[in-house]
């Protein structure tokens, strides 16, 4: 059997990780702020409201301040997480992409995996390593919440997260991230912390194999 590499000086899983982990540091820097934002926000038009005598007048001056406290609070962190899935999910058919091209190069492939013909970039790069390796990736346990991943990734990007068949629907229910009210998509904090966890899983295992045979 072939010896692993020292994790420590192998740099394509180096790298692999330093984007996931800034996906993580971004998803809590930008979800706390947004958080203290909504607090700022209210302090200070409940500030404001205290400089105003008349009771007639604080009640319009908070029916004034209402649509921007509406955006702050609902807005604002329904767009961060919609698009925080969109780049995690672009992250990871990304760096799957350029697993399935060095490896390609390494064995000197003619064909480069920009060449094979799938539905999504996901395919095609998994059938180009699967082909070149024997590395199945839909045999990884995290497979599945990696594809419901990418189904709701193109529900926000193709129709801004509205869901209508029955299927869409199971699909954000099972996920944990349907709206019945808007019955829409509404990506949520916890969903983006699992989805980081899935992308880990997979890479962990991606890199594990590859080591063994390798094949990078």
């Amino acid at each position: 059997m072939k010896t692993p590499r020292t994790k420590r000086y192998w740099w394509p899983e180096l790298l692999t990780n330093m984007q996931i982990e800034g996906l993580s540091y971004y998803l809590d820097e930008l979800y706390t702020e947004l958080g203290n934002m909504v607090e700022g926000f209210k302090k200070l038009a409940e500030s404001e409201a205290q400089k105003l005598l008349d009771d007639k007048e604080k009640e319009k001056f908070f029916e004034e301040h209402q649509i921007a406290f509406w955006y702050h609070e609902k807005i604002f962190p329904r767009l961060f997480l919609n698009s925080f899935h969109l780049a995690a999910y672009s992250v990871f058919e990304t760096e799957i992409y350029n697993i399935a091209r060095q490896i390609g190069k390494k064995k000197k492939q003619q064909f480069d995996v920009s060449e094979i013909r799938g539905s999504n970039y996901l395919e095609s790069a998994s059938y180009y390593i699967k082909k070149l390796t024997g590395i199945d990736t839909k045999q990884f346990s995290c497979w599945p919440g990696l594809t419901d991943g990418q189904k709701l990734r193109n529900i926000i990007a193709h129709s801004n997260g509205k869901v209508t068949e029955a299927k869409d629907i199971s699909l954000a229910r099972r996920c944990k991230v349907y709206d019945a009210s808007k019955k829409d998509v509404k990506i949520t904090y916890d969903y983006c912390e699992s989805f980081i966890k899935l992308l880990k899983t997979f890479f962990s295992e991606m890199y594990k194999q590859i080591e063994v045979g390798r094949f990078l």
